[in-house]
């Protein structure tokens, strides 16, 4: 696989030739529009106020697209760009942001810039993931039309910016297109039972994935491959407790909640707001209790943070997407005069 991406590195120079500084700028601001992070707060805010199974939708496609792709990361172990040959990568995309400002606060907190293993691209994973699904979901003109052009520019910001080969933006872009287009008719069928079967299903793979990886362990890792291969593992297992708690939230929702996702616009923005705090919240909490520490890169301590993370993802988004929601009749009715 890697004498496959070398082969595709004289296209990352034609790329690094081509830089104009306005637009390295721009692209350095847009590619963290692909950071998993990002993606979590957009799928919620569509759950909470514009679309249920619009979100469950988008973040069953984003979810399922980064465990795959972080379980083929820990299988095949390509390097990246630069460790390949190639010199040209942007500093920025490749160390992170390190801008003043609010801004470069927020970037800062959003990703740590381009590390572990390069196959495929996780930017372009969530990007054509995130976007491509909510252009497939919403009708609106301009919607599909923001969604399908951040599905496209993501990818392609990642190539510019030097920090992934083609073959890892062709096969992040397969595996992303392959989900939003087979989920899609699931997630609009009128019964609930196919959506269950994936919901379920989804909560299994990852569980079968992170087994894989497990049993698959490398020989002959050591330094940064060993830090790698333990991240990629704690990865897996809070994508368990998040596929988990998608699953608790359509449940809770199809049974008891019935939740309407209408409002007026200034308590739309109550409900993210508020729904943000809980989520993350109760995230931090758990892990402030439970002693979340990941500086050690070592499986044993990455096994621990990765149960310790699965039960803080599980714990945040089943209060922001099962609990949280029971409160959203009152939010309904503000605004309203009886």
């Amino acid at each position: 696989m890697e004498q496959l991406a070398i082969r595709t590195l004289p296209f990352l120079t034609m790329m690094e030739n081509a830089r104009i500084p306005a637009i390295t700028t721009a692209f350095n601001l847009l590619t963290y529009l692909g950071d998993e992070k990002l993606f979590v707060v957009i799928a919620l805010i569509v759950f909470w106020c514009f679309s249920k199974r619009g979100g469950l939708y988008m973040l069953t496609v984003g979810f399922g697209a980064s465990a795959v792709g972080q379980t083929l990361k820990m299988l095949l172990h390509v390097r990246r760009p630069w460790e390949l040959g190639f010199e040209g990568a942007d500093a920025t995309a490749k160390n992170g942001f390190s801008g003043d400002g609010l801004l470069g606060k927020i970037m800062s907190k959003l990703g740590e810039g381009a590390d572990g293993w390069s196959f495929p691209s996780g930017h372009t994973l969530i990007g054509v993931g995130t976007y491509g699904s909510m252009a497939a979901w919403f009708r609106s003109k301009w919607v599909r039309t923001v969604g399908f052009i951040l599905a496209f520019l993501i990818p392609v910001t990642r190539l510019y910016l030097g920090v992934h080969t083609p073959l890892d933006i062709i096969a992040g872009v397969a595996i992303a297109l392959a989900l939003v287009f087979l989920l899609r008719p699931v997630f609009r069928s009128d019964g609930e039972k196919k959506i269950r079967i994936v919901l379920i299903g989804s909560i299994a793979l990852t569980c079968v994935l992170l087994g894989v990886t497990y049993l698959s362990r490398p020989a002959g890792l050591e330094g940064e491959g060993i830090a790698n291969y333990a991240s990629g593992i704690k990865n897996l297992w809070q994508l368990i407790g998040a596929t988990a708690a998608v699953w608790l939230a359509f449940e809770v929702d199809e049974r008891w909640t019935h939740f309407d996702t209408r409002a007026a616009w200034w308590a739309q923005l109550l409900k993210i707001a508020g729904g943000c705090v809980i989520v993350l919240g109760l995230q931090m909490g758990i892990q402030k209790v439970f002693g979340y520490d990941s500086k050690a890169m070592t499986l044993d301590n990455m096994t621990r943070m990765g149960i310790i993370a699965c039960a803080a993802n599980f714990a945040a988004l089943a209060g922001g997407m099962a609990a949280w929601p029971m409160s959203f009749s009152w939010f309904a009715s503000l605004g309203h005069k009886n």
